[in-house]
Parts: C-alpha cells; structure tokens; sequence
C-alpha cells in the first residue's frame, strides 16, 4: 500500500517523470553527486553501489572515472534510462529495479556505496542504510547526500511567492517533506547512529540548480511527483502561477540563464570492521 506515502515516495509516479528530472534538475544533483563521489576516492575497477539512482547522473560519473557501478531504483522508468544512457556512453554501469531497504545483492560485494537524495525517500531510510553498510565491504565508504536549509532552496521559495502572489496567503502543509527529514545534522547523525554505521563528517555544500532561461525552467517545473502535484493543486490558476515564477524570475535574472541555489549535507560514514 502506499496510499499513507507522499507522492515523491512512490516509486511508479518517478517513471513518468525520468525525462524531465534527467533535463532540469539532474544538472543540481550532479553537484552534490560529485562531491559525494570525491569523498568516496574510488579505484579504478572498483565496485560503487548507487541506491535510488534516479536517471543515472552519479552512476555515470563514477563509471566515467574508472569505477564499474551497480545502480538501483525501483521506478523501472529511471532504471530504463540508466541502462539507455550507459549502453550509449559505453560505461560500466548495471541497472536493475530494486527497493532499497531489501537489496537483492550479496553481503559485502560493492567497494564504496553512495544514494545522493535518494534513501531520504524511502519509508525506512534506517533499514536502507543498514542495506548498504551490509552490501558494502567491511572498512569501506559510504556516501549519503539530503537536503538542508529549505529557506535556501530558491525554486520551492520562488514557486511559493508565485502561488502568494497570484492566489493569497495559503495554509501550511500538514506534513514536511520526506525529503527534509534529515535537514538537521542531529537528524542526520541519528540515521547513521540507527543504521549503525560510523560517521566521519557532515559536510554542507551549496550548489545552483541552473536554466538556459526563466521560460525554459517555469514550462520543466513538474520534473517531479511532488512539484507536479503541487503544480497541479493550483487548478484553474496553474499557469497564472507559472508565468508568476517566470516573470520574477526573469526580473530578477534577466532573459538569459538563470540559477536558483540550493544547499545539501554530505554525510561520509564507513562500513564497520
């Protein structure tokens, strides 16, 4: 059942949107994913697990700097265009649809693991992480990356004045994000601790989800269930709220490329002896 689950928590809604996240806000993710890929100082020819994937971006760069990479999400949708993207690119990287809090691999088969804004999703992100300190060697890196300051996240920030402007003053959700669970390094450092996986350092990283243009990102907005749905709850004022954000945007930044900041938690930790 996921009937009690948010929509950016079920995994068949993510394979509808595989295109546009990949477009618009992959770009984003691949900041974080690189840094979290430094931490991890991989070998060439080293096995890196990457869970909930999403459209491949880290798996990708890890294969391009030597790594052969098992990548795992369960939205068949992102699986497809890992597998599309690989096969293109001629990478090392395998994709299968897998939950990430039951992973159908074997005990200490990987050599580093990393899921960069992707267990913090799932129903159980303690049981997820305790997956991947189980599949990853004993000694060996882990990498989690989450979201932290929501004030700083432009798009959401900007995409709620829009609503305020053309719609009034709405009542606050009754639920946070699932996402923003681990916004706190206390909630962050309570995950490894459950999970029982030692943790090195939390490190916050800013970083720019960036745009050819205003227009460009307000018509790829819904690259995401839960910013779909979002966009959808406007109704009738969907598109007055949409040219809103565009318009803004665009005085703010001008006609040409756009850049909208964010900020994330690295968390490195290392798979007990």
């Amino acid at each position: 059942m996921t009937s009690h689950l948010q929509q950016d928590q079920q995994p068949p809604l993510w394979s509808r949107f595989a295109e546009a996240y990949e477009a618009a806000f992959e770009p984003l993710t691949d900041v974080f994913a690189d840094a979290a890929l430094q931490a991890l100082e991989l070998r060439s020819g080293e096995l890196c697990l990457d869970v909930a994937a999403g459209t491949g971006g880290a798996a990708l760069m890890a294969a391009a700097r030597g790594a052969r990479v098992v990548a795992i999400d369960a939205a068949e949708g992102m699986v497809a265009r890992i597998r599309e993207r690989g096969k293109e690119a001629g990478l090392p990287v395998r994709a299968a649809v897998m939950d990430a809090q039951a992973l159908a691999l074997s005990d200490a088969s990987c050599d580093a693991g990393l899921s960069v804004f992707g267990i913090i999703l799932c129903p159980d992100p303690v049981r997820a992480l305790e997956e991947m300190g189980r599949v990853v060697r004993p000694g060996r890196p882990l990498a989690i990356v989450t979201w932290t300051e929501p004030q700083n996240y432009d798009l959401v920030t900007r995409l709620i004045s829009a609503v305020t402007a053309v719609r009034g003053p709405q009542a606050p959700p009754t639920q946070g994000p699932a996402q923003l669970r681990f916004r706190e390094e206390a909630a962050l450092q309570a995950l490894f601790k459950s999970a029982r996986v030692p943790l090195d350092r939390i490190v916050r990283i800013e970083a720019d989800l960036r745009a050819r243009s205003a227009e460009w990102l307000a018509e790829h907005l819904a690259f995401a269930p839960g910013l779909a749905a979002m966009l959808d709850a406007q109704g009738p004022d969907r598109k007055a709220v949409v040219a809103r954000f565009a318009d803004d945007l665009r005085r703010d930044q001008g006609d040409g490329p756009v850049a909208l900041g964010a900020v994330g938690f690295l968390a490195v930790g290392q798979v007990p002896e």
